[in-house]
């Protein structure tokens, strides 16, 4: 069993990145988002009793998934139940796929930083056209997937502050913040390409940081791909450490 702050993680995480669809499966979350993140179109199994066997269970999982046109992906961290989940997934030739460092940071270092000579960075409670031309338009989500995340974000429900920097007035980087009291979560961060080597990414964590405090959140996590070398740098200069880790298992596309 996952000790008691990765459940308050692993929870917070699941508010604060809502999915088009959810469907209780006893603990289980089962997520539908049309595709757009692996968070939010998986199961988040987390706990609870349930009278049904295992595989009774993954079957209902696939069902769900294959009525959609999609293949079942479960989320596995340590919260996960019950223990033998990523064992009988395996079994069943579920595919590792994605794993994720968490790592958390206190929020009042961040927001203490000094911005460099010539950066302003502010993080606003509504989305601006500017904000979303660089993180829906020119970002991870852009073409097909814009309205998808546009959606996502229109259910945060007040919840979310707007992180962007601008240089010599220009908009050159962004991000997301999103609180869950006493956590606030760090999402879709992006610097633009000629910008980047400028530590931007450092003013956007620290405007989400002031931002989160000022809503009663005293600690930060974000959700990193441990192979992302150059995002982990800039989390661990600001601070970030890793606290845990998880990963994805995908099965067979449906026919």
């Amino acid at each position: 069993m996952a000790d008691s702050e990765i459940l308050a993680i692993e929870r917070a995480a699941f508010e604060t990145w809502p999915a088009a669809e959810v469907v209780r499966l006893d603990g289980w979350r089962l997520r539908f988002n049309h595709g757009v993140t692996n968070r939010a179109s998986s199961v988040w199994p987390g706990p609870g009793a349930s009278e049904q066997s295992l595989a009774t269970r993954i079957d209902g999982v696939e069902r769900f998934y294959a009525a959609r046109g999609a293949a079942a992906c479960f989320q596995l961290s340590p919260a996960a139940e019950p223990a033998q989940l990523d064992a009988a997934l395996a079994a069943r030739g579920y595919a590792l796929r994605s794993p994720v460092s968490v790592e958390i940071s206190s929020s009042a270092p961040l927001a203490a930083s000094t911005l460099l000579p010539g950066v302003e960075a502010l993080c606003a409670e509504e989305i601006s056209e500017e904000w979303f031309d660089l993180s829906g338009r020119q970002g991870r989500f852009r073409g097909a997937d814009v309205p998808v995340y546009r959606a996502l974000l229109g259910r945060l429900g007040g919840r979310a502050g707007f992180a962007l920097v601008r240089v010599g007035g220009r908009a050159a980087a962004v991000g997301l913040g999103v609180v869950a009291p006493p956590w606030a979560g760090v999402f879709s961060m992006l610097t633009l390409p000629d910008q980047r080597g400028r530590g931007l990414g450092d003013a956007v964590l620290t405007a989400i940081a002031r931002w989160a405090q000022s809503r009663g959140s005293s600690r930060l996590f974000l959700q990193v791909e441990r192979d992302n070398a150059p995002a982990r740098r800039l989390y661990a200069r600001a601070g970030f450490v890793p606290r845990y880790a998880y990963h994805y298992r995908r099965g067979a596309q449906p026919r």
